[in-house]
């Protein structure tokens, strides 16, 4: 295996474009049994009128297989220390303290912007599908908070929300695959 083989052009758009593009990110890290690492993506919509946004839907983003998954803050070295205290890890706490300078960590999402960029030449995919003997893939994400950087072998999304744009609630749904697991 001299090289990875390319994510399928579905997997690469739901990477790059809608609906984690310019979306939040409101949860990342491995799922319980450690082996896969997961995103749950809220997109926003306009309302039919176009008078505000709503969130459309959730989405859930599983990587399987995940062999690397690096975390690197992209909050700026200068705007740690405004940010240290633990005010800035709740919201409601940070507008009580008179919303003071700094990250607000509290807010509980990151921006996926820039978003996500599929790497079809990794190296460091190529290395470990030799290791493997199975093909692995490479993508990063930034985000306003973190850039994370996912070495997998599989990509598998779905639907598991829908918004109302009457009422702004998300209603959980059946999943809906986005992306067919490879059989």
């Amino acid at each position: 295996m001299d090289a990875p083989s390319r994510l399928l052009p579905a997997a690469v758009s739901l990477l790059e474009q809608w609906p984690l593009f310019d979306n939040s990110i409101v949860r990342h890290g491995f799922t319980p049994y450690l082996r896969d690492y997961e995103l749950e993506v809220v997109a926003v919509a306009a309302t039919p009128d176009g008078s505000r946004s709503y969130p459309e839907g959730r989405y859930h983003y599983l990587f399987t297989h995940c062999v690397v998954a690096e975390v690197v803050t992209t909050v700026r070295d200068d705007v740690w220390p405004r940010s240290w205290a633990d005010v800035f890890t709740d919201y409601e706490a940070s507008e009580a303290a008179g919303c003071p300078a700094g990250y607000v960590w509290g807010v509980n999402e990151m921006d996926a912007y820039p978003g996500a960029r599929y790497l079809p030449e990794s190296r460091r995919a190529a290395e470990w599908s030799q290791r493997l003997g199975r093909l692995m893939h490479e993508v990063q994400i930034e985000t306003n908070a973190h850039h994370l950087t996912l070495v997998f072998h599989e990509l598998r999304v779905e639907r598991t929300a829908q918004g109302d744009h009457r009422t702004g609630e998300l209603v959980p749904i059946a999943p809906i695959d986005l992306l067919a697991p490879a059989t």
